[in-house]
């Protein structure tokens, strides 16, 4: 039976319409400097409240799930965290989670927490503390997930269309498991969250690449829940392997706990996934001549590769023939050697969409594939000062170090008369078209 209880279901989202002052980039912003003639729209998030008590609202959720399923006391626990590349506000949610695994009788001797990678670069042990607190990485074991390293992994057969599994040794051998994260939008699974922190973050790179290749079929589309090929291996995949527990949020455009859920993956996956497109879908009236777009600032936009999610949002909003400007900083670079391999090698995004369609999916080159199809669409221009300029061109980007510069450059192209769409949290925004000029692919 799925159960899942977030005590904070009956609360109000409100549509914003207030006008973005600055666009998030790094840890900082950037002031957003437009004509006063020109035509702007803000697309963004709706307005979700912030859970007036953080911590409690994660102990709610945890109480009431941990009441009606209660976790095995014997044996080893794993609990599955996200890595850096995801804003999940560990330092609220562990410390509580933790305590309550202990008062169960699941001591901390018996419990190791497991970064989710994926194929993320792995976590240093230095960046751990940060990343879950201190005092959490002195009293508990920690492991950060390898998808490279086959002897810290398990196959558990194939999947229904032939996806061979391969899941963290730890996880899979532990008794007791508990997963952790944040729903929010993804480009072609749907949406984050649930069982893809174990299906995707601690599994091998061969079933990571066997669902991502899924990302062609016309129906894995960002925020596309049911029916949707990629989410649906995933959450097979967890059917296979088997979570006792998950604690997911949904986080408000501060970044805070607006609603947490606890309790069997695929019934938190339903619930969140319900109160995320409330909150990210924004309606679309019509394509625009211009989208600024950022990620979301840090750490969305540490690297190329994790910040490109923003043009696909973007690409949805934009007009054919428009103009993608994307604020990110990137100090990381490109973020994947394969991705820059294959960008690098192309002189035009057309190169590499031929390249993709001849050769086939490959890990790293489709997110290579997945730029080009946006910047075919688009003329994608970056404002970054950190990331080099050598490298920049080589991505295929027109780079720009001041978002003014950038705008002076779409202007011109666009005249002053251009219609602007604004997109300060691109990655967490889903924009609806009423009549789309055609379909985005």
């Amino acid at each position: 039976m799925e159960a899942c209880y977030h005590p904070a279901a009956h609360f109000v989202i409100e549509v914003s319409h207030v006008a973005a002052p600055s666009i998030p980039y790094g840890k900082t912003e950037l002031p957003l400097l437009l004509p006063d003639t020109a035509s702007v729209s803000v697309l963004k998030p709706a307005s979700a409240p912030a859970a007036a008590d953080q911590a409690g609202e994660v102990g709610k959720a945890l109480d009431e799930a941990l009441r009606t399923h209660p976790v095995s006391r014997r044996g080893r626990a794993v609990v599955v965290v996200s890595d850096g590349t995801r804003p999940v506000p560990n330092s609220t949610i562990l410390p509580v989670l933790l305590s309550r695994m202990e008062a169960a009788g699941i001591p901390r001797e018996r419990t190791t927490l497991l970064v989710a990678t994926g194929l993320h670069r792995l976590t240093d042990e230095s960046e751990l503390p940060a990343l879950l607190g201190r005092e959490i990485c002195q009293r508990y074991k920690v492991a950060v997930h390898n998808a490279h390293d086959r002897e810290m992994l398990v196959n558990l057969g194939r999947t229904s269309r032939g996806t061979a599994i391969w899941i963290n040794k730890l996880y899979v051998e532990s008794e007791i498991r508990v997963i952790t994260g944040m729903i929010e939008p993804h480009q072609f699974v749907g949406f984050s969250g649930g069982a893809k922190s174990v299906s995707i973050g601690v599994a091998g790179h061969e079933t990571i690449e066997g669902n991502h290749a899924l990302l062609t079929d016309p129906r894995s589309q960002l925020g596309v829940y049911e029916g949707n090929p990629a989410r649906a291996e995933i959450e097979e995949i967890l059917d296979r392997v088997g979570a006792d527990l998950a604690l997911n949020v949904v986080l408000n455009n501060e970044r805070q706990i607006s609603v947490a859920l606890a309790g069997t993956p695929r019934a938190v996956q339903r619930a969140g996934v319900e109160i995320c497109a409330r909150i990210s879908q924004v309606p679309v009236p019509h394509q625009f001549d211009i989208v600024v777009a950022s990620p979301g600032g840090f750490p969305k936009d540490l690297e190329v590769y994790q910040a490109q999610k923003a043009v696909a949002h973007a690409a949805i909003a934009v007009r054919e023939g428009g103009t993608i400007i994307l604020v990110a900083e990137c100090p990381e670079g490109s973020g994947n050697r394969l991705f820059e391999e294959w960008m690098s090698a192309a002189s035009s995004p057309t190169d590499v969409l031929t390249r993709f369609t001849r050769e086939g999916f490959k890990m790293g080159a489709h997110k290579a594939f997945l730029l080009a199809r946006s910047m075919a669409r688009a003329r994608v221009l970056l404002v970054s000062d950190r990331l080099p300029a050598e490298l920049g061109r080589r991505l295929l980007f027109e780079q720009h170090s001041s978002l003014e510069s950038a705008l002076r450059s779409a202007m011109e192209r666009h005249g002053h008369d251009a219609t602007i769409a604004v997109m300060p949290k691109a990655s967490s925004t889903i924009p609806r078209l009423a009549m789309p000029e055609r379909p985005v692919q």
